[in-house]
């Protein structure tokens, strides 16, 4: 943010459960897995989570529960207990920085089996706890819990979002969609990419400018220069490495041009982002703390036992 670099961890929903009910004979074991996502998440130092409609699959005792052990805010603007008819979280969260102040709104379509919530219109919520955040932040941010429909009333409707993260979708979209000049951004589920969203903002007159374009292209130079640095030795330069090759030197300086130029035009718009989905797959090493959470909580698979067939006993002889 700025010229202060902040990293900021946020859920916009439906990180405790896959549906929106628990069967029985699997209560135990989900409600463990709960309790492991939700230890994750304070050493994973969660800021603020909006609730999904998953995420209440196991009745308002355990949710609530589940909020006296968080280290960070549950937000949402339209859940309510269906026998007081009052809100059963906090509708907005802030986050203050170094140099700024962020707000995050949470929102949720709901569902009709769930007969313990009620679930106030998603718009008009948004924009009443919207309405109660204007002159104290910088940056709104909304995450909805949404279906299509109601993402796309959310953006065009309340123009004074900035970023609505979106869950309750299975889309990526690595190039984040703008409706009425609001940023829609979309992850996909089941963990599968971590959305990193990189801001800067350096003002609250010009508008946000998406430089995906330009930060690829500083990747790729950046990528290539690696590249040609593997065998370079103590204290040698590239340019000094390729003293006697006239088109790596050429393209060293052209890889370096680039990158500086997209780097003077992207301090130069003020306010810009960059989406950034980070593939979580097996080149992200697990977290020491995590996995032992993950050891402690998680059920056990029992694993099938394999029928080996003799020519297989007699190949592995061999």
């Amino acid at each position: 943010m700025a010229e202060t670099e902040a990293v900021y961890f946020v859920d916009a929903g439906d990180a405790f459960f896959r549906s929106p009910y628990v069967v029985q004979s699997k209560r135990e074991n989900l409600l463990a897995t709960a309790q492991a996502i939700l230890s994750s998440y304070n050493i994973m130092n969660c800021q603020v989570m909006n609730i999904g409609v998953n995420d209440l699959a196991a009745g308002p005792e355990f949710i609530k529960e589940l909020e006296t052990q968080a280290a960070f805010p549950f937000i949402s603007a339209n859940i309510m207990d269906v026998k007081t008819g009052e809100p059963l979280f906090e509708s907005t969260a802030i986050i203050e920085t170094n140099d700024h102040k962020l707000g995050f709104v949470g929102v949720t379509t709901g569902d009709k089996r769930l007969k313990e919530f009620t679930f106030g219109d998603p718009l008009e919520s948004a924009k009443q706890a919207i309405a109660g955040l204007k002159g104290k932040v910088d940056l709104i941010f909304l995450m909805a819990n949404v279906d299509d429909r109601t993402e796309l009333e959310l953006a065009q409707e309340i123009g004074e979002i900035d970023f609505l993260i979106r869950s309750k979708t299975g889309a990526l979209h690595r190039n984040p969609k703008e409706h009425n000049g609001v940023v829609v951004v979309r992850s996909g589920k089941q963990g599968k990419y971590a959305a990193a969203l990189k801001i800067r903002h350096v003002d609250n007159v010009a508008v946000m400018k998406n430089v995906s374009a330009q930060q690829k292209r500083i990747k790729f130079a950046d990528n290539r220069l690696k590249a040609m640095s593997t065998d370079l030795k103590e204290g040698q330069t590239l340019e000094e490495r390729y003293a006697n090759d006239a088109k790596r030197l050429q393209l060293i300086t052209r890889l370096k041009g680039e990158k500086q130029t997209n780097q003077d035009l992207i301090k130069e718009l003020n306010n810009s982002y960059f989406f950034d989905p980070i593939s979580l797959n097996d080149k992200i090493l697990d977290s020491p703390d995590v996995a032992e959470i993950v050891a402690e909580f998680m059920p056990k698979k029992k694993e099938p036992k394999k029928k080996t067939s003799s020519k297989k006993i007699q190949k592995n002889d061999q």
